[in-house]
């Protein structure tokens, strides 16, 4: 596995260990003294930046082109 396969699958990871918006709103209050809305607008925000530090540094990658040889003879 490499560094980047690692530090993605690591966000992803942790992104799901978040709690589902109906868990959040019933025990914002108890876990973060939140009101649910509050609560929910948080974890997304934590969602994007477990996005962001994951990919921070990486370039895009380049698409493949793939010659397709069926349509080699298409087009003349």
């Amino acid at each position: 596995m490499t560094d980047l396969e690692l530090r993605l699958w690591t966000a992803l990871k942790t992104i799901t260990c978040y709690d589902t918006p109906d868990k959040l709103r019933r025990r914002a209050q108890r876990d973060y003294g939140l009101d649910g809305a509050e609560a929910i607008e948080y974890a997304y925000e934590n969602v994007l930046q477990e996005a962001r530090n994951a990919i921070k540094g990486v370039r895009r990658p380049k698409p493949k082109i793939e010659s397709n040889s069926a349509d080699a003879g298409e087009g003349s």
